[in-house]
């Protein structure tokens, strides 16, 4: 959100034409420990909400934490140590969990990437 562009430009080998949002999409394994406003979080999370799912279910619950909230430290410590070396700077964390059942009951097989489309909607 308040990354500094000309850090995030890159050169991207393609093969057909894409949209610049997704060409130009970058994920980095290390963060900037700036602060994201609660107007910017409101934002993603509202991308995230117009991801599409199956049967329109939206089958996803987003846990996440402000650095130096009980929340966050609690995100961080169940990331394996590779992950939290690179995740601990982040100034948000977030833990995406799912609903593996239908209201009625049944399996839901696509809440996995009901949750991935609301990840992508973020991303983007």
């Amino acid at each position: 959100m308040k990354a500094n562009k000309t850090n995030l430009l890159k050169e991207t080998p393609i093969d057909h034409e894409i949209h610049d949002l997704i060409k130009n999409r970058w994920s980095p394994r290390t963060f900037s420990d700036q602060p994201i406003s609660q107007n910017e979080l409101q934002i993603l999370f509202e991308a995230g909400r117009w991801a599409p799912s199956s049967n329109n279910l939206q089958p996803w619950n987003m846990v996440w934490g402000i650095k130096g909230s009980e929340t966050y430290e609690r995100i961080l410590n169940v990331l394996v140590e590779f992950n939290q070396n690179w995740a601990k700077n982040a100034p948000v964390l977030l833990l995406g969990v799912i609903d593996t059942k239908t209201p009625k009951g049944d399996d839901n097989y696509h809440a996995p990437h009901d949750l991935g489309q609301f990840a992508a909607n973020m991303a983007i």
